[in-house]
């Protein structure tokens, strides 16, 4: 299936919205007792992912509902990771019940103060420190199970930036010069990622996956992608996040902290470790044009646009700096530079107009009257899991 084949708008039906409700209602009452209220299900979100958030009151206190479509998501990689890092040590959310067969799970709330809210340039230096040492324990975990980040995977993502970004945002199709330019790209890229030793990966290690809790600790999310891969992979997605950005020197210097204190790379030299992370940082912002290319293109979530002039900048730094990418550079920014914020700006002004011109559709979450409701119910229940810990 061609990218374009793949274009796309989705909304939530609203059947699978009841359906969830009432998942978590027997989740939460004993099947001895009688369905009185009917749970309420608040919106909080999604991600750039499938799974829609929601979340309600409990006796338990405040919990997220998550609706994880099993055709897209795999709930299973979910909990088994969140049981490696939980037994680690690492605050992940705690899962109380998940059914694996309509991808759903009940999980404790983080609430809502990401990393990125707290940063600044009075705070930045102290919310590193921290998530740096957080890394270095989520690195000390070694999971068996885990997928290794191999040659087909990081060309995988590769191609999300020529198939969606440059062709389908852009409306660049590649001459073969300029297709051989890029796959020389591709190949030095993964070369140089391979090179790096290996480690347990969150893979969107960044500010927005990272939550302040109430007692202080940083809590950890979306850690579903997980691989084991380059060591350096998830200093690059907190130090060159494509949500907020710094300074070349101050990010030199948290990552020469990082690199000095790392057992893998106490014995690497400086140089190495520098181009090590800045060419994984070039595929890893390639790969990101894509994904929020395609994030508003196929499934409607124009939110991360705002994203890419910062992450395109990333790109264009790296390929200054080094005369590997000189070529690139200068085809970037005679193609694409000049055109890329005038395109931002026209899709958002579309985009804003079709939100406006949007019908409002209400779904109610409550309704619990149905045959179709009670077979659901029925048939569901045995599937469930409890997970408490």
């Amino acid at each position: 299936m061609t990218p374009s084949d793949q274009i796309r708008q989705s909304s939530k039906p609203a059947q699978r919205l009841e359906q969830l409700a009432q998942w978590v209602q027997q989740q939460l009452v004993p099947a001895e007792e009688h369905l009185t209220d009917a749970v309420q299900l608040l919106p909080v979100g999604g991600d750039a992912g499938f799974r829609s958030y929601y979340r309600l009151q409990s006796p338990q206190g405040s919990l997220l509902a998550v609706d994880a479509p099993p055709e897209q998501e795999d709930s299973a990689a979910f909990v088994s990771i969140a049981g490696v890092l939980s037994d680690a040590g690492i605050r992940v959310p705690e899962i109380k019940a998940v059914n694996y067969d309509l991808g759903f799970m009940l999980i404790e709330d983080f609430g809502d103060t990401l990393l990125l809210n707290l940063l600044d340039q009075q705070t930045v230096d102290g919310v590193y420190a921290d998530a740096f040492s957080l890394l270095k324990n989520i690195q000390a975990t070694s999971p068996e199970t885990l997928p290794e980040y191999d040659v087909a995977l990081l060309q995988t993502e590769l191609d999300l930036f020529k198939d969606w970004f440059l062709q389908q945002l852009m409306g660049i199709e590649l001459t073969e010069e300029e297709e051989k330019l890029f796959r020389g790209l591709d190949q030095m890229l993964i070369a140089s990622a391979l090179e790096q030793p290996s480690v347990f990966i969150h893979r969107d290690y960044h500010s927005r996956n990272l939550m302040h809790l109430p007692d202080g600790q940083i809590g950890v999310i979306d850690f579903q992608g997980a691989l084991h891969g380059p060591v350096l992979y998830d200093a690059v997605s907190l130090l060159k996040d494509c949500y907020v950005t710094w300074t070349p020197w101050q990010v030199e210097g948290w990552l020469k902290s990082f690199v000095s204190q790392h057992e893998l790379l106490k014995d690497t030299d400086w140089t190495t470790c520098q181009r090590w992370f800045d060419w994984l940082g070039l595929q890893r912002h390639l790969k990101c044009l894509g994904i929020f290319t395609r994030l508003w293109l196929r499934d409607n979530k124009p939110q991360y646009l705002s994203a890419i002039p910062a992450t395109f900048r990333y790109v264009l730094e790296v390929c200054q700096r080094y005369p590997a990418f000189e070529q690139h550079g200068q085809w970037l920014n005679k193609r694409v530079a000049l055109l890329l914020s005038q395109k931002i700006v026209d899709i958002t002004a579309q985009t804003s107009s079709q939100m406006r011109d949007m019908p409002v559709v209400e779904a109610s979450a409550s309704e619990h009257s149905s045959a179709e409701n009670r077979s659901t119910k029925s048939s569901s229940t045995k599937k469930d899991q409890s997970v408490n810990s």
